[in-house]
């Protein structure tokens, strides 16, 4: 190899930036009895490829899936379906009101598994009939 070759660029192992991105940073929150959805915190971020074309986004030094508006509208469906509340940037939602509407957009959800479990446990109770809850 002569002195003036030049050497070609290695790749690196570091992660791609893929785009921009405006998306709601949603987290599920329980009580004692129930749920509920809040979609808050509108955000700008920049989206990472991960290999598998899964993108990512990083919120509070934390990478997180990002999830397309279709997925945050299923969310929001099912839990008012499930007799659940949703707080929409500030917006309740809930399955007895008559407009229900909203836009979805992409998200992110930073809620922990312990709260995914008290959410199965809580769900399971609600959604059974009076009937049983009283005997």
């Amino acid at each position: 190899m002569k002195k003036d070759d030049q050497i070609p660029p290695q790749g690196d192992a570091r992660y791609r930036t893929h785009r921009s991105v405006k998306c709601y940073v949603a987290e599920l929150e329980c009580g004692t009895k129930w749920c509920t959805w809040y979609f808050s915190k509108s955000i700008e971020r920049v989206v990472y490829l991960f290999p598998g074309n899964i993108e990512k986004v990083v919120y509070k030094n934390r990478f997180y899936d990002l999830k397309p508006a279709h997925e945050m509208e299923l969310t929001i469906v099912r839990h008012l379906n499930d007799k659940g509340a949703v707080n929409l940037a500030g917006i309740h939602l809930a399955n007895y009101e008559k407009d229900k509407s909203f836009e979805p957009y992409p998200f992110i959800d930073i809620t922990d598994e312990d709260t995914y479990k008290t959410y199965q446990s809580l769900r399971a109770e609600w959604l059974q009939p009076e009937e049983f809850k009283n005997a």
